[in-house]
Parts: C-alpha cells; sequence; structure tokens
C-alpha cells in the first residue's frame, strides 16, 4: 500500500492526466461565459491634416442672392482662400452587451464541456489503476526474485554439506576422489546460480523503484504479501461489474455523450440570434477627449438584434454531419472495447485457475521432494546411496521449490491482473 500510494502521489503520467483534467474544468468554466453579459471598452484617436488653394467660387459673384455678392446658399461651404489646417478627433465608448437566445448552443456548449471533464477523470482513474498494477506486479516479481535467491542460498548450503561429508568418506576411504570432485562440480554451479540470483534480485529490485519513483540509492523492506482472492464462479456476474466499473468504458461514453452535446450545440446555428446592448459613446476634438467646437458631446445607445442567417455554404450543415460521424467512431470503438476486455476478462479467469493448479501440485511436488532427500541422505550416511543419488535428490528438490515459488507468484499476478480488469484498486 506505501509504495502504490507513493506511485500515485510521484509519477509523472499520472500528473499529466491530472492537468489535463484541470485544462477540461477551465475549458468547462470558458463555456459558462456565454451565460453571463459581455462589457467592452474602446478609445480611438485620429489626426488629419488638409493642405490646398481654392480661388473664388461661383457663390462669391453671384447676383439675385439678396444683393449681395457674399450670400452663399443655405448648405453651402465657402472654399475661398487658402486651406492648411490640421484636426485631431478620438471617441471613447463603453459597450454592455447579452445574449438573450442562441439557439441553446451555450447550454449545449456548457453540458459538452460537463461531459468532457467527466470523461478526462475516468481516463485520470484508468491511468490511476494502470499505475497501481505495474506496482504490484513490479513488486510481486521483487519478490519471485527474492524466493529465487532464497532457494538458491539453500541450494549452495546443501552443496556445502554433502560436499563436507563426502570429503569425509574421502578420508576413511569410503568414497573415491571422482565422487568429490563431481559434488565440487554441482557445488561451483550452484555458486553461480547464486550469483546470478543475487543479480537479478538487484535488478527487480530496481525495476520497483522505478515503477513507485524511489530514488534509487534509497533501501526498499520487502513484506511478504497476498493478494485477496476473488470469487471467479460467476463469471455474468464479473462480466456486468467489469462494464459498470471500468473507466475507460466510462470515459468513452462520457465522450458519446459530449459528441452528442456537440451536434446539437451546432445545430444551434439553425436557429435566430437575439442580443441587446447598451453603448455610451464620447466624442473629442482632442486626443483628450475636450470638445471644442459646438456639436454631439456624447451619445447613449440601446439596441436590440435578432439576427438568423439563412445560407452560409452548408458550413453549419458540414459542421453537424462530421460531429455526428465522430460520434458514431467513438461508439464503435467502445464496442471494440467491450469485446476485447471481456476477452481479457476471461483469460484472466482462466490463468488464475490453471496458477492455482500449479500451486498445489507446486506445494505437493515440494513435501515429496523434501522427504525424497531427507530418506537419500540418511541412506548416504548409512552408506545405502551414492552420492549421485543425493545430487539428484538435492536436484529434484530444489526443481519442485522453484516450481512452488512460480506458481505462487504467478497467482498473485494472476490476482493482481483480475483486479485491474475488474477495477479493484484495494490490496
Amino acid at each position: 500500500e506505501e509504495c502504490i500510494n507513493r506511485a500515485i502521489k510521484s509519477r509523472d503520467v499520472i500528473k499529466k492526466y491530472e492537468y489535463q483534467v484541470k485544462a477540461a474544468k477551465e475549458k468547462e468554466r470558458a463555456a459558462m461565459s456565454g451565460f453571463l453579459p459581455t462589457f467592452d471598452l474602446e478609445y480611438s484617436a485620429s489626426r488629419a491634416r488638409t493642405r490646398g488653394s481654392y480661388g473664388d467660387t461661383d457663390y462669391q459673384n453671384m447676383s439675385g442672392f439678396a444683393g449681395s455678392s457674399s450670400y452663399l446658399p443655405i448648405g453651402a461651404i465657402d472654399f475661398s482662400g487658402d486651406l492648411n489646417e490640421t484636426r485631431s478627433y478620438s471617441t471613447f465608448s463603453a459597450t454592455l452587451a447579452y445574449n438573450l437566445f442562441r439557439g441553446f448552443g451555450d447550454y449545449r456548449a456548457l453540458k459538452a464541456a460537463q461531459f468532457s471533464t467527466s470523461a478526462q477523470n475516468y481516463l485520470l482513474s484508468a491511468q490511476i489503476a494502470d499505475v497501481i498494477l505495474d506496482v504490484k506486479k513490479a513488486y510481486i516479481q521483487a519478490l519471485r526474485a527474492k524466493s529465487y535467491l532464497r532457494v538458491a542460498k539453500v541450494a549452495v548450503k546443501l552443496l556445502e554439506k554433502q560436499k563436507a561429508d563426502t570429503q569425509t568418506k574421502r578420508e576413511v576411504g569410503l568414497v573415491t576422489k571422482r565422487e568429490v570432485l563431481k559434488v565440487q562440480v554441482e557445488l561451483d554451479s550452484a555458486r553461480q546460480n547464486l550469483l546470478t540470483a543475487e543479480t537479478n534480485f538487484i535488478k527487480a529490485v530496481d525495476r520497483l523503484k522505478r515503477v513507485v519513483g524511489i530514488p534509487y540509492p534509497t533501501q526498499v523492506d520487502l513484506n511478504d504479501v497476498s493478494l485477496r482472492e476473488i470469487d471467479v464462479t460467476n463469471f455474468e456476474k464479473l462480466k456486468k461489474r467489469m462494464l459498470e466499473q471500468r473507466s475507460e468504458i466510462r470515459y468513452y461514453r462520457m465522450l458519446i455523450s459530449s459528441l452528442e452535446e456537440q451536434k446539437k450545440a451546432s445545430e444551434s446555428n439553425y436557429y435566430p440570434s437575439i442580443g441587446v446592448s447598451l453603448s455610451y459613446t464620447k466624442f473629442g476634438d482632442d486626443f483628450d477627449m475636450k470638445t471644442k467646437d459646438e456639436g454631439m458631446d456624447y451619445e447613449t445607445l440601446f439596441m436590440m438584434t435578432a439576427r438568423w442567417n439563412l445560407f452560409n455554404g452548408l458550413r453549419d450543415y458540414a459542421g453537424v454531419k462530421e460531429t455526428l460521424y465522430r460520434k458514431i467512431a467513438t461508439e464503435r470503438e467502445l464496442n471494440e472495447l467491450e469485446n476485447q476486455l471481456v476477452l481479457q476478462l476471461r483469460n484472466s479467469i482462466d490463468n488464475l485457475k490453471v496458477a492455482k493448479n500449479r500451486l498445489k501440485v507446486a506445494e505437493s511436488a515440494v513435501k515429496e521432494g523434501k522427504e525424497h532427500y531427507r530418506i537419500t541422505y540418511e541412506s548416504f550416511k548409512n552408506g545405502l546411496a551414492t552420492t549421485t543419488n543425493l545430487l539428484d535428490a538435492r536436484y529434484f528438490l530444489t526443481r519442485s521449490e522453484i516450481q512452488k515459488v512460480d506458481a505462487f507468484y504467478d497467482v498473485q499476478i494472476a490476482i493482481a491482473e483480475l483486479q485491474r480488469i475488474l477495477e479493484i484498486t484495494s490490496k
């Protein structure tokens, strides 16, 4: 449990999915903005310079307008003389706008974002379950390597004892030197196996450290564990539980729901949109917003706008179809995943049954091997068995112990894999 908890906290692959969940939540919060008003501020300024020279116009020489040559009609502009003028203009506006109706597109977009957040949470749960399985398997393999090391040490100890006994018999002339050399060869081989077992144990512990996220100089205490048994007699019950609990299946279901809401959000473009806005605009004759001449100083405007697009080149139609096809493709992925998981469940149950049967046979073989070695050793001491008989008995015992180790930890691996398939994260 300590290794599992540490791996969940330290593994970068889990942190990666945690940040993806955070990103999905921010996207959900962004979708909420469609229900809130918008407020904009805008300032603009410009400066225009006009240069030119204009002669007298026809207006100045006109007679018949109240008898005055300088009289201009109403609305006419006097362009006489030189024009060399620079003017500055500025405007400042504040606009508050609110959408009243947009074909339920904002609501659908929010629902899609919420389903997407749920999907990312399930994806995170699936990754955590994968890490837990990795830790369990790495821990079990380290225990297996530790057991191999123990068996190798016992084998060396037995051969050292046999060598001493054989050497004693050699000294009194009961056996030949050839018998002593035969035991020595077996002892050298056992010592090589011990060195290999020590190296494999170190490698297994290092792999466990990497999976858990423990610094390499840190020591790891390995305690024997036995995972909780799972009743596999009712396959349909386990299958139902798996299809309901697996995070990957829930992820796809949430993803399908999100795509359905996205499709409905795209369909909202077929509806009109209605919005209201209130704006205040101030005009200035210079960059500092001061008004020098007589004229409009500010303007307040309330506006209601209804807009309905009738044709946009089938873009909305194509968007709806694209989302629909993505949803159908995801549904096919879900079906494929469910079929694959059902097969994994069946195979995992079969593997567990086979491993348990092998363990029963191996346990019986160890008992028989120990008894056989005891009888052979007593016979060897009494001169009723040869060195070869004792070496064979030791070999059979060591082999049966290794087979028991393999069978026991194969059962543990099978249980761990079955727990992962059923989404059982407890020990």
